[in-house]
């Protein structure tokens, strides 16, 4: 269910145009090499594919089969490079030293056990002068529409699954996801502030929809109808400020991490 409506709601919505965001940071040239980390069902190792074309080459790995399995059952880019994917975690990464040219993590690194770690690997299977583009998202209060439903899960009582909500999340400052890179060894290390609206179009009721579809999805689906109720009616109230014309649109932001292996 998570794969399925994370791909539905989430990609097309938010996690697709800062897929496209996240590699226009890179400019990655034709024919390369490519791996993206905590690729999800794809998102990035597809836009990847289609830029570096068919003579290039694009792994993705996850630690989730689910997600994996949901990645290998698109159709191939059309003229886009193969996509080789594979079920692994972040640290340590099935890949040869020196591998491939670029490397992508779309909103991984706050989720990995031992994130110095994940950005060892992430470095270590870089050719010299290689680059990596990653990104983490702001804390609660800077991406509207899940703080508004963070908000909503307290108001109605669910305290335990809004403080799960905080993990994709991290209170990083630009200094943290800074050093977090330079300490591992990269180089020419820029950190970006970028932000960029979420928008559901279909208002409050496809909003919360769409949060069945992340990591939390599975509690939620757990909960009894007087629950689902009372979350709904807290949402009214905390989704107000976000609602135009039925449309639910508000600001999310996001840390993007640029470096360069020495």
């Amino acid at each position: 269910m998570v794969p399925r409506g994370y791909d539905e709601y989430l990609v097309p919505r938010l996690f697709g145009p800062w897929a496209e965001s996240l590699v226009d940071r890179l400019q990655p040239a034709r024919a390369i090499r490519a791996l993206d980390v905590a690729t999800g069902p794809g998102t990035v190792a597809r836009v990847l594919s289609r830029r570096i074309g068919r003579r290039g080459q694009v792994a993705a790995c996850d630690g989730s089969p689910a997600m994996i399995a949901r990645a290998q059952s698109k159709p191939e880019i059309e003229k886009g490079a193969p996509i080789a994917y594979t079920v692994a975690p972040a640290a340590p990464l099935p890949y040869p030293d020196r591998s491939v040219d670029v490397v992508t993590c779309q909103q991984g690194l706050q989720f990995f056990p031992d994130g110095k770690a994940a950005l060892a690997e992430m470095k270590r299977v870089l050719v010299p002068g290689g680059r990596l583009a990653a990104s983490v998202w702001c804390p609660p209060e800077d991406c509207t529409v899940f703080f508004a439903y963070q908000r909503a899960l307290r108001e109605a009582g669910q305290d335990e699954i809004a403080n799960l909500m905080s993990i994709p999340f991290p209170r990083w400052t630009a200094e943290d996801v800074d050093a977090r890179a330079q300490e591992v060894g990269f180089a020419e290390v820029r950190v970006f502030d970028e932000t960029r609206d979420l928008e559901f179009e279909g208002g409050i009721a496809q909003a919360l929809q769409a949060f069945m579809g992340t990591p939390i999805g599975p509690l939620l689906a757990k909960l009894p109808p007087a629950a689902h109720a009372a979350i709904g009616a807290a949402a009214e109230r905390t989704f107000q400020p976000l609602l135009l014309d039925g449309i639910v649109r508000g600001p999310m932001r996001s840390w993007v991490l640029l470096g360069t292996a020495a």
